[in-house]
């Protein structure tokens, strides 16, 4: 009898240990919720102050710390890492503008405006510099492109865009050299363009005017422009989708470096669910492929097809498929799948190179996020493709 008075106290105390931990971790888990959705409202409508006049470029954590950080992910570093100690910073390089952005705010002409609050998106690369896209998390500054130097790894300029877009895509045309851009225009997915000459001479403080596009058009049939790449003489836009697949389209470029068009005169057509009355040239894709849910990049390289996959503050994904002409990108037809830090967003591949950008580190989200990277990364794909498995 006393035996069994016995284990049913234990019992009970046994019990109520559990019900402690499970209260313990409740309350914290309650309270990580709340402080993540307060601070996220927060950054959503109050900036950093700052006394910088001008954007700036500078590391926010130490380089020693971010390359311990990549232990976490121990594919991506040796593909970062090995065999790069004679480059700058092992070939990474500094996102500008994270602490501070010379833009304008949306709406006023002729200003200059310093911005806190900018969120890199795009990445693209040309013979000589390193392009990024970034927008204001508060909406309140015109979205921008960083230009960096691919040699010196130094921030170059800005280019204040005429929109406060997500920008979520950038892409160059190594044929005719114009940069295309992710953009939306009254409610519709566009893409827009400027010429590397056009970059190359704009400087944004000779009278404080965002650059003039060179082409603009509207997209027929798909919901929005989220990211993009060039390959072999085409676009390939796609757009972010949470917990449904998605598409990625196919629009050719002409001879003369225009896309395939139809333009809508005084007629009603319908662009993903918009009914849209514009006079804009309208693109025209010429083929489409279906991709998985929460897709933020894609680039070709060789016989494959890499997309880079967000999922919010847990880790981050790069997806292989065989470049063929099967139009399903799912999961039942991947090669690979190798683990990235968190917040990934646009990968572009030059050579036998992959780079790779993050968001981690925006002033909006530098604080919730698990792993945070400031640094654009270069992995040899090469060494990454055949270290990673299923």
């Amino acid at each position: 009898m006393k035996d069994r008075h016995k284990k049913e106290k234990k019992s009970t105390r046994k019990h109520h240990r559990i019900l402690w931990v499970f209260a313990f971790f409740l309350v914290v888990g309650i309270g990580v919720t709340a402080y993540i959705l307060l601070f996220s409202a927060y950054t959503r409508w109050v900036e950093r102050e700052t006394t910088a006049t001008g954007t700036v470029q500078e590391e926010i954590y130490s380089f020693k710390s971010r390359r311990d950080l990549l232990s976490l992910t121990p594919e991506v570093k040796r593909a970062a890492l090995y065999g790069r100690a004679t480059e700058i910073d092992y070939g990474t390089y500094i996102i500008p503008g994270l602490n501070a952005t010379e833009t304008q705010v949306f709406g006023e002409k002729n200003t200059s405006s310093i911005c806190t609050s900018m969120t890199p998106q795009g990445l693209a690369v040309t013979e000589d510099y390193l392009l990024v896209t970034a927008y204001c998390h508060t909406n309140t500054h015109n979205s921008v492109i960083y230009v960096i130097d691919k040699k010196t790894h130094e921030f170059v300029k800005e280019i204040v865009l005429r929109n406060k877009s997500h920008v979520g895509g950038i892409a160059y045309d190594t044929i005719h050299n114009n940069i295309w851009i992710s953009c939306m225009s009254r409610g519709i997915p566009q893409v827009t363009a400027i010429t590397l000459d056009q970059l190359k001479n704009y400087r944004f403080q000779d009278d404080y005017q965002p650059i003039s596009y060179s082409q603009s058009y509207d997209l027929y049939a798909i919901t929005r422009n989220s990211f993009l790449t060039y390959y072999n003489n085409a676009l390939y836009i796609g757009y972010y989708t949470s917990n449904s697949a998605s598409v990625l389209e196919e629009y050719d470029i002409t001879e003369d470096g225009t896309l395939q068009t139809s333009t809508v005169d005084d007629a009603t057509i319908t662009t993903g669910q918009l009914g849209v009355d514009s006079l804009t040239p309208l693109a025209l894709p010429s083929g489409m492929r279906v991709i998985t849910e929460r897709a933020q990049g894609v680039a070709f390289y060789k016989n494959r097809i890499l997309t880079s996959h967000s999922y919010g503050v847990l880790p981050g994904s790069l997806k292989v498929f065989p470049n063929s002409l099967q139009m399903l990108l799912e999961e039942g037809t991947m090669l690979q799948k190798i683990r990235f830090p968190s917040k990934l967003e646009q990968i572009y591949v030059d050579g036998d190179d992959l780079y790779v950008l993050f968001e981690s580190a925006a002033y909006g989200y530098r604080y919730t996020s698990l792993t945070q990277f400031d640094r654009i990364l270069k992995l040899n794909l090469n060494t990454l493709l055949a270290d990673s498995t299923n």
